[in-house]
């Protein structure tokens, strides 16, 4: 699992080479008499996209404004504000001096971003996701412990058909109800206690067993035991999952812009899968942030061609016209850890102070609410109704949604 680091420019393959000529001009320009602004790039011929470390974003800022001061008064667009992290600016100082020096051409960047889930707090500090990220993952509150449920003892063996459902996400536990429905690699658990958004994909993986039975899982780690992950991470995972043959795909994980526009890294990803591969993701669970925020467009859901499933009559989904499905997202029931689990609680509820952690001991089995959940319901349902060699999960998907999924507001699923 890679942590995420704030200083990566990510660039489109063929403009690496007169970025690093920008950035070794701005260099060669300054007082300072310091090496290089970058580190050696990271390129990927998956993604056509490289991944640029600038070990000094804030000298990055310096040079690049004294070299290519010009460009300042021919951008088209204003600078960031000065309270926004090095990175801004220096992506747009970079863009300024190619569109000033080149009639409006810029190359294509972007920025190595965080993704995970934000949880909503009932009342959160004004002024965006920030005042709502106190844990990852989640929505309604911490998992709950519950005891194997019936339909857990009910349940049937069914042959698998070849439907493939592919996982991003945290790695999955081996857990009895699970065994022989999914693949992927086994996580090393830490000792002592482990942090409850660890059972994430674990609780995904038994609404997907519960529901299409008869489909393969194929799970991706990509998501720490936190829930948290990078961008260029994540997207490398998307691109397995589509190679490794999946008809549905489940991203139950979020990143979001300060303009409303998809990350590059994850775009990529997005547009190196196969047209016959079906992408659900959650819409996210920052429903409650107000002011506005509650409509914050999250990605992956609110890229066009993808499924974007908020989690239906629940005060913590977001809102929007870019999001596709509403469907059961409130204490669902599934598979989860077995032993400690490190939960949170909030002690003042919609007060500000933050989740306290307690340990709580679980057997197996949770409730638990989130668009995530939600994003897994509908997985489990187009999987369900995919036919190999009959009806496509893109025909299924389309068979489930209806016309109305192009109307501009969500359709319910039950």
């Amino acid at each position: 699992m890679n942590s995420v680091v704030p200083n990566h420019v990510v660039v489109a393959l063929p403009h690496l080479q007169p970025v690093l000529a920008a950035l070794d001009e701005a260099q060669e320009r300054s007082a300072d008499g310091a090496g290089a602004l970058y580190d050696d790039p990271v390129t990927s011929d998956v993604l056509q996209l490289a991944l640029l470390p600038l070990p000094d974003p804030d000298r990055a800022v310096r040079d690049l404004k004294e070299a290519w001061s010009a460009a300042r008064s021919a951008a088209g667009h204003p600078p960031p504000p000065a309270d926004r992290p090095p990175l801004d600016h220096v992506l747009w100082h970079l863009r300024a001096g190619f569109e000033a020096r080149y009639f409006g051409w810029t190359p294509t960047l972007g920025k190595n971003r965080a993704v995970g889930e934000v949880h909503g707090r009932q009342r959160p500090d004004a002024g965006g996701v920030s005042g709502a990220g106190e844990i990852s993952h989640g929505g309604g509150g911490a998992p709950e412990a519950i005891d194997e449920p019936t339909w857990a003892k009910e349940r049937r063996t069914v042959a698998p058909n070849g439907v493939c459902v592919g996982l991003v996400d945290t790695p999955v536990v081996q857990q009895e109800y699970l065994t022989g429905a999914w693949t992927g690699p086994f996580p090393d658990l830490p000792d002592g206690p482990v942090r409850a958004e660890h059972g994430h994909a674990t609780f995904i993986a038994g609404l997907i067993r519960r529901y299409a039975p008869a489909a393969t899982l194929q799970v991706h780690p990509v998501l720490d035991e936190c829930g948290n992950a990078d961008a260029w991470s994540a997207a490398h995972q998307i691109v397995a999952a589509g190679r490794a043959g999946a008809d549905v795909l489940n991203l139950s994980f979020v990143c979001y812009t300060d303009d409303g526009v998809g990350p590059l890294v994850l775009a990529a990803a997005l547009e190196r899968l196969s047209s016959s591969t079906v992408v659900v993701a959650a819409a996210g669970n920052h429903g409650y942030l107000g002011n506005g925020g509650e409509y914050r467009p999250a990605f992956p859901a609110a890229f066009p061609n993808v499924i974007a499933v908020g989690a239906d009559g629940a005060g913590f989904s977001a809102k929007g016209p870019w999001i596709t499905v509403l469907a059961p997202g409130t204490d669902l029931e599934s598979t989860y850890l077995e032993g400690t689990v490190s939960v949170w609680a909030d002690p003042d509820g919609p007060g500000p102070a933050l989740p306290e952690r307690h340990d709580e001991e679980f057997r197996g089995y949770a409730r638990w609410s989130g668009t995530s959940f939600a994003a897994a319901r509908v997985s489990a349902m187009i999987a369900h109704d995919t036919v190999p060699g009959r009806r496509t999960a893109v025909e299924a998907a389309a068979r489930l949604l209806g016309p109305k999924a192009t109307e501009g507001t969500p359709v319910r699923l039950g």
